[in-house]
């Protein structure tokens, strides 16, 4: 079941709406149409209230500016990209400088502050946005489609979509920020779990190296479940350059896979992660601001590797010219026996 609700109107005028889609076992998804945002997701407890799991803003003013993305649907290019520039088929292309040196999230063309077509189709919420050629210095026409889809095993499942009629870059994620126990509580007790070997190796501004660094024992070792805040302060440089955990890891596997957990034993909820994505970004809300705070939810950021067209060797973020770009992420929630 979906429904539709007004949430607002922007500076402009347009009028923004928040659609519920809830499945026969009460579990709700509120996905705005600004953003596409994960506004909340809603799953029961054993005497049948509703746990909220993600960070969010009360209004459409908060989610316009949205300074820590907070459930956006991010793209085209989730993530950072070096000196704010690339050279695609022998053309240099310069974007917004607005990380350090860098370009972070499409700069002013991140459809995460953007506000979407929205469509029911079935038990499907589809919203749509097409970018223009040059917006934000990245090349092409391009056609993005965002599916929310809220199973009956409790699994929200988000596919994307894109189009281009020149070549161009396309990288897109979801920046929703956990909290399995209290949202305004912090998030160092959770227990997380990653199936990753191997980080990409970052500089001080966040941007990789090329290097694929082990995890094996790094405070970046999560292959056996941990909690969050266990090697979250060690003396480590990768840590001390994000403030915390900022980073890519390689997710091993390929195809549709369980990627990673995450488990909260004072409310026994789980999350399980699938993606086909070879990477996955872990972020514990370092730096985000008023009115929540550091390490206040975290983010599995499931996408290809930052930085990824200015390296050969990983996997491209190209997408050709009457090529589709599709990918597909899970976040399923699990209610343990007390």
């Amino acid at each position: 079941m979906i429904r539709k609700e007004s949430f607002g109107t922007l500076s402009d005028g347009r009028q923004a709406d928040c659609y519920i889609l809830k499945n026969d076992h009460g579990m709700e998804a509120w996905i705005l149409t600004i953003g596409a945002d994960i506004f909340k997701i809603r799953v029961p407890r054993e005497d049948g209230s509703l746990q909220d799991v993600v960070l969010s803003y009360e209004d459409a003013p908060g989610y316009e500016v949205n300074h820590g993305s907070l459930g956006s649907c991010v793209g085209p290019v989730a993530n950072r990209i070096g000196g704010a520039s690339f050279e695609l088929n022998g053309k240099e292309y310069k974007l917004d400088i607005n990380n350090g040196p860098n370009n972070l999230h499409s700069g002013s063309g991140n459809t995460g502050k953007k506000l979407w077509k929205a469509e029911v189709e079935g038990e499907d919420l589809v919203l749509r946005i097409s970018l223009p050629d040059g917006e934000a210095g990245f090349p092409g026409n391009r056609d993005l489609k965002v599916t929310y889809r809220l199973t009956a095993d409790d699994t929200l499942e988000i596919e994307y979509e894109g189009t281009t009629d020149q070549d161009t870059l396309m990288n897109m994620t979801n920046h929703a920020y956990f909290n399995l126990w209290d949202v305004r509580e912090h998030v160092l007790d959770t227990q997380l779990w990653i199936d990753a070997d191997f980080t990409t190796e970052a500089d001080p501004g966040l941007i990789p190296t090329g290097r694929l660094t082990p995890v094996e024992g790094t405070p970046f070792d999560f292959r056996t479940e941990k909690p969050i805040g266990l090697d979250a302060f060690r003396k480590d440089a990768q840590l001390e350059y994000g403030q915390g955990y900022d980073h890519n890891f390689v997710l091993n596997g390929s195809g549709y896979r369980k990627v990673a957990g995450a488990r909260h034993p004072a409310s026994c909820l789980c999350m399980e992660v699938y993606t086909d994505q070879p990477g996955v970004q872990l972020y514990t809300a370092n730096t985000l601001g008023a009115p929540f705070g550091r390490n206040r939810g975290f983010c599995l950021e499931t996408q290809h590797y930052p930085d990824s067209i200015h390296y050969p060797e990983f996997p491209t973020i190209v997408l050709k010219a009457g090529e589709v770009y599709h990918t597909k992420t899970g976040y399923r929630f699990v209610r343990e026996a007390r």
